[in-house]
């Protein structure tokens, strides 16, 4: 489907791009601007893979995937060094790659008959891995473990795609709907720091921290 593989491209320019942001805000050299780029853009689709049993890997199979996240990434690298990007920059790209990928996924497992609660989870899976694996190697806490609204605008989504096609609606259709749902959610929780409600009492009850309470 050609407008499954764009999105998929898209989702591997700004996945790469915000990788790259990232290694220049920890000041990697190019190598590790390479490296984040590459796992961000391809991390996610590479687990999915590996979890449906897809072989080769999408981006072995299609070595263009590869080249353009190599190049999104050379590309942010030299842009960085002439043009200030602010970290919301990073959240922005992130957003957009998150949906790319998390409908791609989903699709993808979609097309693989597999059952809803799969379909779902490898559309997450896609999303949200390859910023896990990035902000990992860049020494950061990933993106899904803050406060912000992150993981549930992929669940969104991911549920989305697949009822909607459940109940015959039109793939593609299907498919932007779902893209855009996710930009959405997730535009709207970095403009307005929307979250998820917290536990009220955060306190660890692990006893070497905390010997006078027990």
């Amino acid at each position: 489907m050609e407008l499954l593989y764009g999105i998929e491209l898209f989702g591997i320019v700004v996945f790469a791009m915000a990788g790259a942001i990232e290694a220049s805000r920890c000041r990697f050299d190019l190598f590790g601007v390479l490296v984040l780029a590459f796992v961000s853009a391809l991390g996610g689709g590479t687990l999915r893979d590996l979890l449906l049993d897809v072989s080769p890997l999408a981006w072995i199979g299609d070595l263009t995937l590869a080249y353009v996240a190599l190049v999104a990434g050379v590309a942010t690298f030299v842009l960085i060094k002439f043009v200030r990007v602010p970290f919301r920059a990073l959240l922005y790209a992130d957003a957009i790659g998150l949906a790319a990928f998390t409908v791609s996924g989903t699709q993808a497992a979609i097309e693989l008959a597999m059952p809803g609660l799969i379909a779902v989870m490898m559309g997450m899976a896609s999303g949200i891995v390859g910023g896990i694996v990035r902000d990992i190697l860049a020494n950061e806490i990933p993106l899904i473990f803050r406060r912000d609204v992150y993981a549930t605008a992929a669940l969104v989504g991911a549920v989305w795609v697949y009822c909607s096609q459940l109940f015959n609606f039109h793939v593609e259709l299907s498919i932007l709907i779902g893209f855009g749902l996710i930009c959405v959610i997730r535009f709207a929780a970095i403009r307005w720091h929307l979250s998820l409600p917290a536990f009220m009492n955060t306190t660890s009850y692990r006893k070497e921290n905390h010997q006078g309470d027990l």
